[in-house]
């Protein structure tokens, strides 16, 4: 049943939606490749500097989808917010989708995980030299670690508490501008290939994590295609908040010693 809200949306062509899916990319590109950089040049600790140059960005993208949401003339009522960004209660299929979206995710993880450093073999997608350690293709990554970011992790439940928060932002600024605004305003112009052209402009949107894209864009695909078909953002918020938290896991490990 379409509600009020729901006709307030318009529908998002093929310049607008790069435009939307360009200019948050630029952004995070120059936050990256400038913000992180400069901060680095100028001495600053790693653990602020990851929150600077990569948490900040999106907050912002968190606070633009509000902004969104409310220049289309929705007032800030739970009710409106729930059935704008498509917020919905999982029922027993959506949970089998999130399932499977899941397991999908981590064997194409598992599957492509030699790819980054195939690619950075390549001048064209090898990264900076100041790109920060725990998200340098240069290094082995290993979530069991002892320290983050210089800091020694024993005991330290609030580096704990502070990664989470980094991690809601993450994951619900983007599900609700990429799957809660966005995406339903394409589905008006797209029609039944929305879940493709969406999930293509979400994985290139990554442009900025280059030696990453060919691990990033069967993933964004399948989890747009699931979005796009069962019309509940909230699969995307489990799904991409699960996956995302391998990392907390090793930290929490690390803080328990």
């Amino acid at each position: 049943m379409e509600t009020s809200s729901n006709l307030k949306i318009k529908p998002m062509g093929l310049m607008t939606s790069v435009l939307f899916f360009g200019i948050p990319s630029v952004f995070c590109g120059f936050s990256i490749y400038f913000v992180m950089q400069k901060l680095h040049q100028n001495g600053i600790n790693d653990f602020i500097n990851f929150y600077i140059s990569m948490v900040l960005p999106l907050v912002l993208m968190l606070v633009a989808a509000l902004i969104a949401f409310r220049i289309e003339g929705n007032k800030f009522k739970w009710s409106e917010i729930l059935t704008r960004f498509r917020l919905k209660k999982l029922n027993k299929t959506d949970w089998i989708y999130t399932a499977i979206l899941f397991a999908a995710m981590i064997l194409i993880y598992a599957t492509l995980s030699f790819t980054p450093k195939w690619l950075i073999q390549f001048k064209l997608f090898s990264p900076p030299e100041f790109l920060l350690p725990a998200v340098d293709p240069r290094l082995e990554q290993n979530i069991l670690v002892n320290s983050f970011f210089g800091v020694p992790l024993k005991g330290q439940w609030w580096i704990a508490v502070v990664y989470f928060i980094a991690l809601i932002f993450n994951i619900v600024g983007e599900e609700l501008w990429w799957r809660g605004y966005i995406l339903p305003r394409q589905e008006l112009a797209f029609g039944k290939w929305t879940w493709l052209i969406h999930g293509t402009l979400w994985g290139l949107f990554h442009i900025f994590w280059k030696w990453n894209l060919l691990i990033l864009l069967p993933s964004c695909i399948a989890h747009s295609y699931v979005i796009y078909k069962r019309k509940n953002t909230s699969i995307g918020i489990i799904t991409h908040m699960a996956f995302n938290s391998v990392p907390l896991i090793g930290l929490i490990i690390g803080i328990i010693g």
